[in-house]
């Protein structure tokens, strides 16, 4: 066999391996009244939430923003996070043994 035909035949079996797990992800979306999944509670807890948030308007959201949960504390954290690890990296690069001299 050519590295073509490997290519293609391992192609093939990987689709025909990794369909099953991925097939029934498309009928998620049709529910008939014989498979009850659940989701009907999912939609009371939802019309619920709505109905309280109009009976308390001044009270917000509920979305933390600056607690180190919220959306403002988990943005400090990664990037505290991935600056620090590009920093190391780039000060790394800076006096590595292959630094080319006089290239910057």
């Amino acid at each position: 066999m050519t590295g073509k035909k490997i290519i293609i035949v391992a192609g093939v079996m990987f689709s025909l391996l990794i369909f099953p797990s991925v097939g029934n992800v498309a009928f998620a979306q049709y529910i008939t009244a014989e498979k009850q999944t659940g989701l009907d509670d999912f939609l009371q807890l939802a019309k619920d939430k709505v109905v309280i948030a109009n009976e308390n308007p001044k009270s917000g959201s509920g979305t933390p923003l600056f607690a180190a949960d919220g959306v403002l504390g988990a943005l400090i954290l990664s990037t505290g996070i991935f600056g620090g690890i590009s920093a190391t990296f780039f000060i790394k690069s800076r006096q590595g043994k292959y630094a080319a001299a006089g290239r910057g």
